[in-house]
């Protein structure tokens, strides 16, 4: 079968390399031998040719919904990541009121050390 569609193929092109002939006769031509070249083909390609369509568009539809599923995931993580930012800022903030507070406290203290310690004149 594929070597008879081949073999058409390859009598149609030397045809019309040894007889040329006018534009509109040509194309009638080519109309004419393709139309006979569909008689040929194997009532099955129709069919073939629908499941390949249907499967094509299944795949762009399966594409589309990952694709969305990943912008989805995408927008989750960002806002995932903000919310930890935030929590991250506020936890160095207050880590660093925290040492600040410590520090005075500490220096507060030395202070008084150092003032009990030291003898009146």
């Amino acid at each position: 079968m594929n070597s008879f569609v081949k073999g058409v193929l390859v009598g149609v092109g030397i045809g019309l390399i040894v007889a040329p002939m006018r534009g509109d006769e040509m194309r009638r031509l080519l109309s004419e031998r393709f139309q006979e070249m569909r008689g040929y083909l194997p009532e099955d390609a129709n069919q073939y040719v629908q499941q390949v369509t249907d499967r094509v568009s299944q795949t762009g539809s399966e594409l589309k919904v990952y694709a969305q599923q990943a912008a989805n995931k995408v927008k989750e993580t960002s806002s995932s990541l903000g919310n930890l930012a935030q929590q991250a800022t506020s936890t160095v903030k207050q880590t660093g009121q925290d040492v600040a507070d410590t520090t005075k406290q500490a220096a507060s203290s030395a202070k008084q050390n150092v003032q009990s310690s030291t003898p009146n004149p």
